[in-house]
């Protein structure tokens, strides 16, 4: 029986794991992490691979409510079939390796792989297996509350998008999505100019997927949870 641990930039998800089957899981705030001890020993764990973007001291809340040894998961120069072509592998989060190594499993052709978080990271990955980087941005709260911090009236709440904002609450709303709407979209178009197969598939993934997918022009297929799919597969499950 396998714990599976995703610690994210604002939150934790957990999944156990056993026998092709997801038997439990769950989504808790960083500082919610002690209270995690009391779920795990009611299981009888054997392993647990984790995932960590979050501050140290998260980690360190981990490692003392786990009943059970610990992998710690790293991005890797290559892993199965995915080459990473990351200069220096060991400097990038886990989280967008592992999301990488999931959505190869998912998509056999190219592929991009958007995760939108606290931050909004978008991935490109080859037919071949090249995982060829991508970009990080904020995400969609983080960059309304720079505005809010950084300007003197921009501190409310956002509208609705719309083609032509007409209101500073919509006009809020539609440059944010506009701007992370855009950093997926030009990744699709660099990645069909850079194999010359036409446009990429898209996954899209995390808290704010939902919310996201209505504005993008691309076909896109929302997967949740693709950390946790990626660290099954390092687990040798998948």
């Amino acid at each position: 029986m396998i714990l599976l641990i995703d610690a994210g930039n604002s939150r934790v998800k957990w999944a156990i794991y056993q026998q092709g089957r997801w038997l439990a899981d769950g989504v808790v705030a960083h500082d919610a992490v002690p209270q995690l001890a009391e779920e795990w020993r009611r299981w009888p764990l054997t392993r647990a691979l984790a995932s960590s973007v979050a501050e140290p001291q998260v980690g360190a809340a981990l490692q003392a409510a786990l009943p059970c040894p610990v992998q710690w998961v790293r991005a890797q120069v290559a892993f199965g079939d995915v080459t990473n072509h990351y200069r220096q592998p060991a400097e990038q989060g886990a989280d967008r390796w592992l999301a990488v190594l999931a959505a190869r499993q998912i998509c056999a052709g190219d592929v991009v792989v958007a995760c939108a978080g606290t931050a909004l990271t978008v991935e490109a990955l080859t037919a071949e297996g090249d995982y060829l980087g991508g970009c990080i941005l904020p995400g969609y709260r983080l960059m309304l509350a720079s505005l809010a911090r950084g300007t003197a009236n921009l501190d409310r709440l956002a509208g609705e998008v719309a083609a032509f904002p007409q209101g500073t609450a919509d006009a809020l709303a539609t440059g944010v999505g506009d701007a992370m709407v855009g950093a997926i979209e030009r990744m699709c178009l660099r990645l069909a100019e850079k194999t010359g197969r036409g446009r990429p598939q898209l996954l899209l993934t995390g808290g704010d997927a939902a919310q996201l997918a209505p504005w993008l022009a691309e076909p896109v297929r929302i997967v949740d949870n693709l950390v946790l799919m990626g660290l099954l597969r390092v687990a040798g499950e998948q």
